[in-house]
């Protein structure tokens, strides 16, 4: 126990210090120095391309950010502050870097602490911290407030216009599954009152059976969220869609622009079982066909 005591006192150290070398106090940001360094390298890339529109920016972000290890629950620290996660990531912190880093890169100010804002600006209700409540939990809302702030726009609706009747119960009906839900009934019941909120919107989808004929309709660089028919849960995975061109005949290298050339549509994400940041082997509807527990996808474009 001592160990692991002295252990935890020895990490905390560089996520302090790192704080204040970029002028945020320890309880505003939570950051190691090798995720500055991976900030650092991802906007050299980024630094000629301000003048490209949204899509092609994060999408120079993702590829930037392949082979980066995957991780899960890194949010799930106390206190609650903005957690800078880009050393390792997941499926839903690579999409929200990526967008933050391309904004980032269009503004005259692309320093860290710029940066930062603008994650905090997609990660939390209204921008603001306060506590774990305040944190945007199901991806549903995490889109409503992108489209509110103007940075988006969902299409799901306008692709296939099939209405999805959406509930919102997962985490307030299974609080033992979340070390801070469990044991603080006041905090279930305030994540139980943004479930009933969001509740109350209006939700479209691409079912699974209408994604072939619609694929020309998703743009490289379109944040692919996968619907899940988990009961009380919105989305289970998002990515990026990722075009790329295969030539049938192999006469040539890149299929795009070749008279043999097929585009093919796969996708760009922190995978869970390759355990990094990859684009996936199977092609988008291979993938979504092969999922029982997927019931079809949404289709988010930035701007």
């Amino acid at each position: 126990m001592k160990r692991a005591i002295v252990y935890l006192c020895l990490l905390w150290i560089p996520l302090v210090s790192m704080a204040q070398a970029t002028g945020l106090s320890s309880s505003q940001i939570r950051v190691t120095p090798e995720d500055i360094a991976v900030y650092e390298k991802v906007m050299e890339v980024l630094a000629p391309l301000r003048g490209e529109s949204m899509p092609v920016i994060i999408m120079k972000a993702a590829e930037a950010m392949l082979e980066t290890p995957y991780a899960g629950g890194t949010l799930e620290h106390e206190p609650e502050m903005l957690t800078v996660s880009l050393a390792r990531t997941d499926c839903i912190l690579l999409v929200e870097a990526c967008v933050a880093m391309a904004q980032t890169a269009r503004q005259e100010d692309r320093s860290f602490e710029a940066f930062c804002e603008n994650l905090k600006q997609f990660r939390y209700r209204d921008g603001m911290v306060d506590g774990y409540a305040s944190r945007i939990h199901y991806t549903s809302e995490w889109i409503l407030q992108a489209k509110a702030r103007g940075l988006a726009a969902e299409l799901s609706g306008n692709i296939a216009g099939t209405p999805l009747e959406q509930r919102f119960s997962y985490m307030s009906s299974h609080s033992e599954k979340y070390p801070l839900l469990a044991s603080d009934k006041e905090l279930v019941s305030r994540i139980a009152a943004m479930e009933e909120r969001l509740r109350q919107e209006e939700y479209f989808f691409i079912p699974k059976t209408k994604l072939e004929s619609n694929l020309d309709n998703i743009h490289h660089g379109d944040m692919i969220c996968f619907v899940t028919n988990t009961e009380g849960l919105d989305i289970s995975h998002v990515a990026f869609a990722f075009e790329y061109y295969e030539c049938e005949h192999d006469c040539c290298t890149d299929g795009r622009g070749c008279s043999n050339g097929q585009r093919q549509l796969g996708f760009l994400h922190a995978s869970s079982k390759e355990r990094k940041v990859v684009v996936d082997k199977m092609t988008l509807t291979g993938y979504v066909n092969g999922l029982a527990s997927c019931s079809g996808i949404r289709i988010v474009r930035f701007l």
